[in-house]
């Protein structure tokens, strides 16, 4: 079918065809592993067209006549760029085949789109920029939604001014902050990274300004603060929705003033900062209802970046696959059930989710039936509950009280382990973080009386 045929060999034998696709390294390759794609399902194919701006190609495989019945096709093309792939087959009697050969021939598209750029490129005489961030390089995936993010990075990147990142827990803030560094004119300075939601409240102001020798009980010297190790570079306040009013005038005052006081100090220090804030909040809804100042979230929205689910973007799963877990072997149609997963966890759930599956085939090669047993395991997390049967029988002397607040504990430790932090269970459980830290007190004093 293609002009030239690569030697599958030297790519991993076993390993997905979709995965294959998403890693074809020429146009050719990516029509050839389509082509296997369609073979695999049972679909006879006609003929395979592609337009790139003024490239046009029209591929037949061979035995392109002997088919029979009725030709359909299908069209795929990347939102707002230039490549449309034309698929013409003989349509099967299985529907399903045909839904699945659809989404390989979009995550073609795709590949396609990546590839006619970079022959553009080699053929223009053009060179890679040497200059460009290898953080960004992390952002994986070869969607529009993904691409958008990268070109925010770089526009970012050269206007020097704060940057607020807006997106779900495990959607790559922190990558998308140091990718601003690194492409910037700040890259040869720190880039220094602070979680507000894991610092204690009452030592914030400490460890963002620092403190004076003998400024409080256990201040025996002085202490730099983050801003002051950041100077000449960049600083990245994550999970800043959850940086407690009281906190909110000082920060505000400081990027005010580009300058401050050590906690305990008297004198003004001048800071030289890039800001770059992340939350997985509606931070206008928290100003509406009052738990986030509104001048400090002008403030900070300088530029604002938003950072796509995975499930805005699910044709990047099998590339996302190949780049971490390159060695990870799956049954043909094993990825694509993972391609129809909404993954509420995002790109971290994906990673934990193919660990534990690595570690029970134990070396050998992922089925379709382990990830799909590992798929609905997660899924009856969330419907459990509904089911009574699914409860657990109070223990010997458990009054209702203590049975709920087992309950509720439970709750939080799985939700924990599935968001990642507590800051993102609070928030997916509706309340703040300082209040579920008082109602998990609460709970535990009555399990463990």
């Amino acid at each position: 079918m293609p002009r030239r045929l690569s030697n599958s060999n030297d790519r991993q034998v076993g390993a997905s065809l979709c995965l294959r696709l998403a890693q074809s390294a020429s146009i050719e390759e990516a029509l050839e592993d389509l082509a296997k794609i369609a073979a695999e399902k049972g679909i006879h194919l006609y003929s395979v067209s592609v337009k790139h701006e003024r490239l046009e190609r029209e591929f037949k495989p061979p035995n392109a006549m002997a088919g029979t019945g009725k030709i359909n096709e299908i069209e795929a093309g990347v939102e707002g760029r230039q490549t449309r792939l034309v698929v013409k087959f003989f349509e099967p009697l299985d529907g399903a085949a045909v839904g699945e050969f659809e989404y390989a021939t979009h995550l073609a598209a795709h590949r396609i789109e990546i590839l006619a750029g970079e022959e553009a490129r080699i053929h223009s005489g053009e060179a890679e920029d040497e200059e460009r961030s290898a953080i960004i390089g992390e952002l994986v995936g070869e969607s529009e939604v993904m691409r958008e993010v990268r070109r925010d990075i770089e526009i970012a990147a050269g206007l020097d001014m704060n940057v607020l990142i807006i997106g779900e827990p495990g959607t790559g803030k922190e990558l998308v902050a140091k990718g601003i560094h690194e492409a910037s004119s700040r890259a040869k300075k720190l880039f220094v990274d602070v979680n507000v939601a894991a610092l204690n409240s009452s030592l914030i102001e400490s460890e963002l300004f620092g403190y004076e020798k003998g400024a409080f009980t256990g201040a025996n010297a002085r202490k730099i603060g983050r801003f002051e190790k950041a100077n000449g570079g960049t600083l990245f306040l994550d999970e800043i929705g959850d940086l407690p009013l009281e906190s909110q005038v000082k920060l505000l005052r400081v990027l005010q003033e580009r300058k401050l006081e050590r906690v305990g100090g008297t004198e003004s220090i001048k800071i030289d900062i890039r800001l770059v804030a992340a939350t997985n909040k509606d931070l206008r809804r928290e100003v509406a209802e009052g738990r986030f100042r509104r001048d400090l979230y002008y403030r900070l929205r300088g530029y604002r970046i938003r950072t796509p689910a995975l499930r805005e973007h699910l044709l990047d799963v099998p590339i996302l696959i190949r780049r971490y877990y390159p060695s990870v072997e799956f049954q043909e149609g094993a990825v694509e059930l993972l391609c129809h997963y909404d993954w509420p966890g995002n790109v971290r759930e994906l990673r934990s989710t193919v660990e534990c599956l690595a570690a029970k085939a134990d070396g050998r090669i992922i089925t379709m039936e382990q990830v799909r047993r590992e798929i609905e395991a997660e899924q009856e997390f969330d419907l459990a509950p509904v089911d009574t049967e699914c409860f657990p029988r109070l223990r010997e002397g458990e009054t209702l009280i203590d049975y709920l607040c087992r309950g509720a504990l439970a709750v939080y430790e799985r939700e924990r382990a599935h968001l990642g932090s507590h800051t993102a269970t609070a928030d997916h459980l509706g309340m703040h973080r300082n209040t579920l830290y008082d109602w998990l007190g609460w709970a535990r004093e009555h399990v463990t009386k």
